[in-house]
């Protein structure tokens, strides 16, 4: 594994002095396609991801930052040579970047007020991608399409969404809504329960499947906000979705179905207290996984109108047009990896 070297400030003050006469050529012409990218910053996993579900990116791909989700164990199925590219943190400064001579650099927009002027003063050229909402992601595949000269692979996954979408939307009932609660839930060291905001995927996921998603107006801000029993028992939803980064799931749905608390709740009497699908990593995010996701909580919350809808045939479907998995690779791969209530029995 290559170890980046280092430019000094000598350097980095030339290559700035240069960025004016590069960038009044870019603006001059059109944007080559990239042979050499580099994928990075927080969040990589849905960066990573998605670049990866262009195969004229995944071929230029030099690098990718690491993740505390095992991005690296789910890209080594998709790229032979993921290991032998060089190492970069997440945290890298643009030192490091222009060490691995990038044509593009991608990542997460949230980057940019960190180190998008280095970018900038290097001389890199970057494009930064939004990835939080359904309509993030059909501007954002856009934009890989037309940087990578891949726009049919975009409609192509840009289709797949829409579908998904109209799907999960279908013959919605009128009337009253089911109330849900999704909570990110960790037991291991000390009890913490925690909701999203309410702009993020996990709540326009549960909006567009058809329910009513109580915590909304409790947490309005940019992160993820701590919520205690008491709140929990206030809302008193219908369907109680777990959701477990770090750990496996499935344990923290069995501890609170166990737990006298929650049992006594209206999701614990009915036995809908459930866990949000994982395989390499949970399907709630705004990662290319979020359209089974939606079709997961579609059929989670209303189980009658979704009762063919089969989990474990979507999530074929989505391994094999994203990233080429056939029948035998998802066996082997994917399939062991499936954790929570993919089935979403009622």
């Amino acid at each position: 594994m290559r170890t980046p070297r280092r430019i000094g400030s000598l350097a980095i003050a030339t290559i700035a002095a240069a960025s004016i006469a590069a960038s009044a050529a870019a603006q001059s012409s059109p944007a080559r396609v990239p042979e050499r990218v580099v994928l990075g910053g927080k969040a990589v996993i849905m960066v990573a991801d998605l670049a990866y579900a262009f195969p004229e990116a995944r071929a230029a791909v030099a690098a990718v930052a690491g993740s505390d989700q095992g991005l690296g164990s789910f890209l080594v199925n998709v790229d032979p040579g993921y290991l032998s590219k060089p190492a970069l943190d997440r945290t890298a400064g643009a030192e490091s970047y222009a060490a691995l001579k990038p044509d593009l650099v991608i990542l997460k927009s949230s980057m940019r007020k960190s180190l998008g002027a280095q970018l900038d003063a290097l001389a890199l050229r970057s494009l930064y991608l939004d990835l939080e909402t359904p309509d993030d992601y059909y501007r954002d595949i856009a934009a890989l399409g037309a940087a990578f000269g891949a726009g049919g692979r975009a409609a192509e996954l840009s289709a797949y969404y829409r579908n998904v979408v109209e799907k999960a939307r279908a013959n919605a009932a009128a009337g009253k809504k089911p109330r849900v609660l999704v909570l990110q839930a960790s037991l291991a060291s000390g009890e913490a329960f925690d909701v999203p905001p309410k702009a993020w995927m996990q709540s326009v996921l549960v909006g567009l499947a058809g329910g009513e998603a109580v915590w909304l107006d409790a947490n309005p801000g940019e992160g993820w906000g701590r919520v205690g029993f008491e709140q929990i028992a206030a809302w008193n939803p219908d369907l109680l979705v777990v959701i477990n980064y770090r750990d496996r799931v499935d344990a923290t749905v069995a501890a609170l179905r166990k737990d006298p608390r929650f049992a006594s709740l209206a999701c614990g009497a009915s036995g809908r207290i459930l866990g949000f699908p994982q395989d390499w990593y949970s399907w709630d995010q705004p990662d290319t996984r979020w359209g089974l996701g939606l079709l997961w909580l579609a059929k989670a919350i209303r189980p009658s109108e979704f009762a063919s809808l089969d989990i474990l045939a979507e999530a074929r479907a989505f391994y094999r047009l994203f990233y080429g998995f056939d029948s035998g690779a998802f066996d082997a791969q994917v399939a062991p990896r499936l954790k929570g209530d993919y089935a979403a029995k009622p």
